[in-house]
């Protein structure tokens, strides 16, 4: 039994060889990844921000995209400021300051 033992492989596999640097690739990967970002970049910010939109008054968009959370939010505070300001009446009627009358 003893010399299957030393007959077995190893249990564990030799360790992987590092990979090959490609120098070229990763100069030329860099490189193209540069040109990119060149490419996507504005080339005028300032005329970006210009737009012939801005004379023509106020814009009521601001309205109705901030209205519906406004009345959310301020309906949502209504509630939880309703129900807190009951639980403390509750908790103050009994004599024990238990929320059950009696």
């Amino acid at each position: 039994a003893v010399v299957l033992l030393c007959r077995l492989p190893p249990a564990f596999m030799p360790s992987a060889r590092a990979a090959p640097t490609h120098e070229f690739a990763t100069r030329a990967a860099a490189a193209a990844l540069s040109a990119a970002a060149l490419a996507s970049a504005p080339m005028a910010p300032a005329l970006a921000l210009a737009s012939s939109d801005d004379d023509e008054g106020f814009d009521f968009r601001i309205i109705a995209v901030l209205g519906l959370p406004v009345v959310a939010a301020s309906w949502a505070l209504f509630n939880v400021w309703r129900v807190a300001f009951r639980q403390g009446v509750r908790l103050n009627e009994g004599l024990s300051g238990s929320s059950k009358l009696g």
